[in-house]
């Protein structure tokens, strides 16, 4: 990746371009500060612990998703000479089979008396941070259900930091209607089917849409082309009860795509809609999986201009 300055030049008119040289961090704990020190920021978990020993190993950062109620594992990496996999299902599997000494860690970093159920452990993760990854690292890791995430992180010599989460399943082009059911339900938890990291399944955006119909899932992506392209910061974050979309961490829609119907949640509290026509109803003092107090459940895009503008309105707030 690389980076220029754009130097104007007032005399005559023109600009001219110079390069910025990448460095690299000095060692895996310049780059772990950095990230801990901003962790909400780059990646979005919350920061339990640095350098946590459990089992035979140590961990260098443990973090909590509150969205999944997960934990997440942050490795920082120097050099591309190790496995993604071998290492990252060693250090899964730890997790699993040190339950309680994770749940311990979050409690006392958060003065709470949670319990181990409290938590879902079918979605934990671990994540690799490095300067790059070859080809090898990248395609073991190229699977949207894999509990493995990589980023890349480059330092340039005049301080700025590039942060770049590596796509996964990029040219796979496969719809909802061919990928594998992995399961009838993934609305339930799934914490008592886990026994080691081999049982490990994230779910991902086709696995939820699979069950759905075609008007269900074209309804979706017409969506979701529409946020995406309002605002190129959206980030699509999936869990096991909704498909989040979202900047800096904040989520705006959530939507939830079921057989035949597309059940929509806008994440404004209530009296903060317009919304003229009365279209979404309030679930403010009623139990709901997304975000915010306005559900709405369609089953074709008869009024999807009219549910768009209603969109823009919590965009508009938190954008």
């Amino acid at each position: 990746m690389d980076l220029y300055k754009l130097n104007p030049d007032k005399v005559n008119g023109r600009s001219s371009l110079s390069k910025i040289n990448p460095i690299s961090f000095k060692n895996e704990k310049k780059l772990q500060t950095c990230i801990e020190n901003n962790l909400e920021l780059t990646i979005g978990p919350k920061f339990v612990a640095t350098e946590f020993t459990v089992g035979k190993y140590r961990l260098d950062t443990v973090a909590y998703d509150d969205e999944v109620k997960a934990f997440v594992i942050i490795e920082y990496k120097k050099t591309t000479k190790y496995s993604v996999i071998d290492q990252g299902y060693a250090y899964l599997n730890t997790l699993l089979n040190h339950k309680a000494d994770f749940v311990l860690a979050y409690n006392e970093r958060y003065g709470e008396s949670q319990s181990i159920d409290y938590f879902d452990w079918s979605q934990v993760r671990l994540i690799f941070i490095a300067q790059s990854f070859d080809d090898y690292q990248k395609d073991a890791a190229d699977n949207p259900s894999l509990p493995i995430e990589l980023y890349e992180a480059n330092l340039f010599s005049n301080n700025e930091l590039i942060f770049n989460k590596i796509s996964k399943g990029i040219g796979m082009q496969k719809t909802a209607n061919n990928v594998e059911k992995i399961s009838s339900d993934v609305s339930k938890s799934e914490t008592i089917k886990i026994k080691d990291a081999k049982d490990l399944r994230l779910v991902s955006e086709e696995e939820l849409l699979a069950k759905s119909n075609e008007n269900v899932q074209e309804v979706y992506a017409k969506i979701k082309e529409a946020l995406l392209t309002w605002d190129t910061r959206f980030e699509v974050k999936v869990t096991k009860v909704y498909v989040g979309f979202r900047i800096d961490r904040h989520n705006v829609v959530d939507l939830l795509p079921q057989k035949k119907k597309l059940k929509i949640w806008i994440n404004l509290s209530k009296g903060e809609l317009d919304d003229s026509v009365h279209l979404f109803r309030d679930v403010s003092h009623t139990g709901h999986w997304g975000n915010g107090d306005y559900e709405l459940s369609i089953a074709n895009d008869e009024q999807l201009e009219y549910i768009l503008s209603l969109m823009k309105q919590a965009w508009r707030k938190h954008s």
